[in-house]
């Protein structure tokens, strides 16, 4: 007994160490740090030059139109259509030329969605700009990863939770978008940008260039006459630069990002529309602000590779680790979007791999460990109670705690309501919005308020469709339940769509999907079409669902067609 309570103790005296206490009053429902900042990001059409308009906080995502001679130069659309149709709304009080060109910085959802709330009524007989190997950009936003992305920025940026203070009070960058149908792509680049160009559309002089942002394939706009930059998803986000993310997107390159930056510096920009957060319009602010973002971009990626290279983990430099004075106090570099921590950790995990300190060569899973730690901290009752005691004035604490019973028995029902009550805490008193974002949506999926299966029916089921045949039934692989498939072959023969004949072999705790081989003991023959297997791949129904209301036929072998099914989520 003496053991554990001076195990306690020992938790105790390091945990009093290295959490800061919470302070705030009960009864706070956001951090007010938090509230201010959001009312500061007001929505608006804003006039740069002559012109050049910026649309600014009408959605989660910036864009601009640039007027002509004769008619108007659309860069980028925003995500949804209604915030798009806003902004339109706007320029149609300064304006009525049609739209004669579009630039799309690059191809995320959330530059090009809004873009028919643009074009309607338009020539759609238009040039469109964008980078080189866009598709690229437009393929890893499709592919098997797609619906675990989304859930995590559908999460972060507050969409599934509703306004107010018991939910988003928005993202830091802007508003939570309100999920709305978007296009899917119904203006590609028709004219694609490699390198450095500079042209005259409609009377007014351009130059768009490649210039690493969030992702590769990405470009920015510049108006030399009107010394207007347009950067898209490149620093400054107007807040803490956001060269990582805690969705974790292996395409962001910090150095890559950081000479961009500087870029912004030596062109010495009058104003600067960003894809995301506040337009800057003020020069000697936008000169402090970017060399702040440049060296703090610098601060991350040499921070990290001291750690790293001196055999250091990422908790050490963590720790250890301060943000300079100059960024720690800059208004806006504030981590009102994800907290800079999120970006050390996932920068770290890239240079490093997931091993970084001498226990990750001797860690239990964490199964493993909460079986070990909650006997050792004296049983289930008193781990609750400890948690319990905790949710108000320590919820990181109390949460992890509540996660230990949770390992150790996932039906602990107490410990989960704990667990979404310390969450609940701490999404008050967080002045990051994507951590309160992320909090609070995960209390609603775990209490059954959000379902993203039936959320992101609608866009996955339109990525599948794009796929080939072999493509869409090799998505079955991550679907196989390898675990319940020891010493399993069975081969089921597939005709899809009354045309092609198909192989799906189990074998090795794996799918195969292959060409019919006559030599191959077939198990069952079943024929189905493509919309079964996309309801199948979204979650609408389950294989085994789908042989029982027969959209997959089963020419023989009933019971084992069955066995087969059982084998996929």
């Amino acid at each position: 007994m003496k053991k554990v309570f001076a195990l306690l103790a020992l938790l105790a005296a390091y945990q009093g160490a290295s959490a800061q206490p919470i302070t705030a009053p009960s009864d706070q429902r956001a951090h007010p740090e938090v509230l201010a900042h959001q009312q500061t990001l007001a929505p608006g059409l804003q006039k740069l030059g002559t012109r050049v308009f910026g649309a600014e906080f009408m959605g989660y995502s910036n864009f601009g139109f640039i007027e002509g001679d004769t008619g108007i130069i659309v860069v980028d659309a925003g995500w949804f259509p209604a915030p798009t149709a806003n902004a339109v709304a706007l320029l149609r009080e300064h304006t009525t030329k049609p739209i004669i060109a579009v630039i799309y910085t690059h191809l995320h959802m959330d530059h090009y969605g809004g873009i028919q709330s643009i074009m309607s009524k338009q020539d759609s007989d238009i040039p469109v700009y964008g980078p080189t190997d866009w598709q690229a950009t437009v393929a890893m936003s499709e592919n098997v990863t797609q619906k675990a992305t989304f859930r995590r920025a559908f999460m972060q940026m507050g969409i599934p939770l509703a306004e107010g203070l018991d939910g988003t009070v928005g993202n830091g960058i802007g508003p939570s978008p309100r999920l709305e149908a978007n296009d899917a792509l119904s203006y590609p680049p028709t004219i694609e940008v490699s390198e450095a160009m500079s042209l005259t559309i409609d009377g007014v002089a351009l130059d768009i260039f490649p210039a690493e942002g969030d992702v590769a394939e990405h470009l920015w706009v510049w108006l030399p006459d009107d010394e207007v930059l347009f950067v898209g998803d490149a620093p400054p986000h107007g807040v803490f630069p956001a060269v990582e993310t805690a969705r974790f997107e292996m395409g962001r390159d910090p150095n890559k990002m950081m000479a961009s930056v500087q870029k912004a510096i030596d062109l010495n920009p009058q104003a600067i529309i960003p894809g995301h957060s506040r337009i800057l319009d003020q020069q000697a602010d936008i000169r402090e602000l970017m060399v702040l973002t440049r060296d703090t971009i610098q601060f991350l990626i040499d921070q990290v590779d001291r750690f790293y290279l001196s055999n250091r983990s990422v908790d050490d430099l963590l720790n250890t680790i301060e943000l300079p004075p100059a960024v720690a106090k800059h208004p806006q570099l504030q981590p009102y979007y994800h907290r800079w921590e999120w970006m050390m950790q996932q920068r770290f995990v890239k240079r490093s791999g997931f091993i970084d300190d001498w226990m990750d060569y001797l860690s239990h899973n964490a199964y493993d460990e909460a079986a070990r730690l909650v006997p050792a901290l004296g049983g289930r009752d008193t781990v609750i109670e400890l948690a319990t005691t905790n949710v108000t004035s320590d919820p990181q604490w109390a949460a992890r705690l509540a996660t230990y019973l949770l390992l150790t028995n996932p039906d602990d029902t107490e410990a989960r309501q704990v667990r979404q009550q310390a969450s609940i805490r701490f999404a008050q008193v967080t002045t990051s919005t994507n951590q309160r974002n992320y909090l609070l949506g995960l209390v609603a999926e775990e209490s059954g308020n959000i379902d993203f299966d039936l959320m992101l029916r609608g866009p996955i089921s339109v990525s599948l469709t794009k796929l080939g045949d072999a493509a869409l039934l090799a998505r079955l692989r991550s679907r196989l339940v390898a675990e319940k498939a020891d010493d399993v072959d069975m081969t089921v023969r597939l005709t899809l769509d009354n045309s092609q004949v198909y192989d799906l072999r189990i074998i090795n705790n794996i799918l195969r999907v292959t060409w019919p081989d006559d030599e191959r003991t077939v198990m069952s023959e079943w024929s189905t079409d493509r919309a079964t297997l996309i309801g199948a791949l979204t979650n609408e129904f389950t294989l085994v669902q789908a042989l029982e209301k027969r959209a997959i036929r089963v020419l023989r072998n009933t019971q084992g067609s069955q066995e087969f099914a059982s084998l996929f989520e």
